[in-house]
């Protein structure tokens, strides 16, 4: 019922146009027959009315506007098919055609406006106006069909027909003026509810609001006008006042977004510039050619050969006129999609590509608002924030990574599942965007750790190493010029220097260790394991090793799980207060896994990760491995888990 009521009101108008045309030729006419009025009605109230039915979920809005498009179709087709001559049921057609066309003109001016945009009432105190509204309708609809023929403002002479049902009383003054001042009433309701709509509005509709107030307005001066206007030019003026608020609603829909049918707007006014084009181009050519043989089939090529290269220049610019891109959402939309899913650097991502995707979905969607959020906290948008907003959620891998806004506002189900896949492919882009920023964030603390550990070896050597050895240098250069003089004083400066130089020697081995521990290289990865497992074990403190194949490994990776293993174990000791510690290192294909698990009292999940976990997780990432730190399996403790990769030497080669 949605379409039907359009469709059927622009082939009803369009069918009464042709009959207009063959009864015009042949003579058979009365004026004014208002058959422009018709035509015009039936086709811009039918076609909005169909078009909204097809593409759009809002409810009224398209019966009433297709009602009104086939009240208007229908009376100009019933009119003419009763001036074709003496037909079956013409007094019918005659009687129905004559009053049918005013309670749908009246329609539009005191019914439609109370609907429109959303098609419900601003609230249910305007009740009482839609009841008046229809109250007016219906008058409208019986005064008509009950006065004559001839007492009508304009009278309709066919023939020796007359009206069947046709009551003198109902073209009296009294019975006018009431049906007048209903109408009049009606209509100041209307409009009242159209205002009260505009000043309860904001931003976007309170702007499609205004175009339909315009077109209400203008729709009632240009018909009284046509009232006021001679003959046959107030024909024509009142046949142009059923074009006002089509127009304003075809505004509201391009500029502002009203019932989202851009993208439909878009094909049919493509479609209607070629149908005009062909219809020019073909009557051209064959009135040029005239009846000779083939002409229509000239024609057929002239057209086909204008057409083919208007249609990509007619959709360029209609798409450009509605939207501000040469090509419609949908494929403009598909085309950001390839691109995310094409682009393999993360970098780029994030820099460009994220940026352009959010400009380009606001200008796509004639969005106010537009952005991208990060789960890392990170925002792209463009506009500024609305009061409310749609939100898509991004998600990749089964995790959210983001959420895509939009301004709030109601879309139709195609720009809905557009939308939906988007957020799919973009997705992927924000993923990538993520690990990218994880792994520079890893890399610098890395770097800011290798720069403090630089920084504190610097002063462990300048201020502690390198002064004691100096001042050890001055007591061997003392005690050798005392060697000949005073040999037994000599002798106690050589033994008072002797500890301090072993002293020293600590202190640098101290310093090695740390930069990489003598164990390493001495026992190997799995020896210094345990030697580190033996260290941390003490009285109620057990710590067992379980260690696979782990050797042969590139020197960063046993240096990386060395300082790992380490790490965890003193944090188990020294935070959890763990009584039981297992260490487990096993190859794992390509990678070396390390995991760390342990009985105390665990991870607080809202605490802030420390220095610990922080550098833990730098030494992994470094390598372009992954570390995670949570629960253990039980109900307390914690289990900490590196993959480090066994291909770091040679990547690095």
């Amino acid at each position: 019922m949605r379409i039907v009521l359009g469709v059927s009101a622009v082939i009803a108008g369009l069918v009464g146009a042709i009959l207009h045309a063959s009864n015009e030729a042949a003579g058979r006419d009365f004026e004014p027959s208002f058959w422009l009025l018709g035509l015009l009605g039936a086709v811009a109230y039918g076609g909005t009315g169909a078009i909204l039915g097809a593409r759009s979920r809002v409810e009224r809005i398209p019966q009433v506007l297709g009602g009104i498009g086939l009240g208007q179709g229908l009376s100009l087709l019933l009119n003419e098919y009763a001036l074709l001559g003496p037909t079956p049921l013409d007094w019918a057609a005659l009687w129905i055609g004559s009053w049918l066309w005013a309670p749908s003109l009246i329609a539009s001016a005191v019914l439609l406006p109370l609907l429109l945009p959303d098609g419900r009432l601003p609230s249910r105190r305007w009740r009482p106006a839609l009841v008046l509204s229809i109250v007016a309708v219906g008058w409208t609809a019986l005064s008509w069909a009950l006065t004559p023929y001839e007492l009508q403002d304009f009278p309709i002479r066919v023939r020796d027909l007359a009206n069947p049902v046709g009551l003198a009383a109902a073209a009296s003054p009294v019975v006018m003026g009431a049906g007048i001042a209903l109408i009049l009433l009606a209509l100041v309701l209307a409009f009242a509810s159209v205002g009260a709509r505009w000043r309860a509005s904001t931003g976007e509709r309170r702007q499609q609001l205004k175009w339909i107030l315009v077109g209400a307005v203008v729709t009632v001066l240009v018909f009284a006008l046509g009232f006021v206007v001679p003959q046959p030019a107030g024909e024509v003026v009142s046949a142009l006042a059923v074009i006002p608020i089509p127009a304003a609603c075809g505004v509201a829909a391009l500029r502002h977004r009203l019932w989202d049918v851009d993208l439909v707007v878009s094909v049919g006014l493509r479609y209607a510039i070629l149908s005009v084009v062909v219809i020019a181009v073909y009557a051209g050519v064959v009135s040029v050619l005239g009846a000779m043989t083939g002409a229509p089939v000239i024609a057929t090529a002239v057209v086909a050969l204008v057409l083919l290269p208007l249609h990509s220049r007619l959709q360029r610019w209609t798409n450009r006129l509605v939207h501000g891109e040469p090509d419609d959402p949908t494929t403009a939309l598909a085309r950001l999609g390839e691109r995310l899913e094409a682009t393999s650097d993360p970098a780029d991502v994030a820099d460009r590509l994220l940026p352009e995707v959010v400009a380009r979905i606001a200008r796509l969607l004639n969005a106010e608002y537009v952005a991208i959020d990060l789960a890392d906290g990170g925002v792209v948008s463009v506009g500024e924030p609305p009061a409310s907003v749609d939100r898509v959620p991004l998600q990749y891998g089964g995790a959210e990574v983001g959420e895509l806004q939009l301004a709030r506002r109601s879309r139709s189900l195609r720009e809905q599942q557009r939308i939906e896949q988007l957020g799919r492919q973009a997705a992927v882009a924000v993923h990538s965007v993520l690990l990218t920023r994880e792994a520079r964030r890893a890399r610098q603390l890395v770097v800011a750790a290798r720069e403090e550990e630089r920084r504190r070896l610097r002063w462990d050597l300048h201020d502690g190493i390198a002064p004691s050895i100096a001042a050890l240098a001055l007591q061997a250069e003392t005690a050798r010029d005392l060697v000949q003089e005073n040999p037994a004083a000599a002798t106690q400066i050589l033994d008072r220097l002797v500890p301090r130089l072993n002293g020293a020697v600590a202190d640098v081995r101290s310093l090695v260790h740390e930069l990489r521990p003598p164990t390493l290289d001495e026992l190997g990865l799995a020896g210094a394991v345990r030697e580190l497992a033996a260290r941390f074990a003490g009285p109620g403190r057990h710590v067992e090793a379980q260690l696979g194949d782990v050797e042969g490994l590139p020197a960063a990776v046993d240096l990386a799980a060395y300082r790992i293993v380490s790490e965890a174990l003193a944090n188990a000791v020294r935070h959890g207060g763990a009584t039981e510690i297992q260490v487990r290192l096993q190859r794992d294909r390509d990678w070396l896994r390390v995991e760390v698990s342990d009985d105390g009292t665990g991870i607080d999940p809202d605490a802030v990760p420390g220095v610990g976990l922080a550098s833990m997780r730098a030494r992994a990432e470094e390598l372009g491995g992954s570390f995670t730190a949570g629960a253990g399996a039980g109900t307390a403790g914690t289990t900490i888990t590196a993959l480090l990769p066994l291909s770091v030497e040679e990547e690095n080669e």
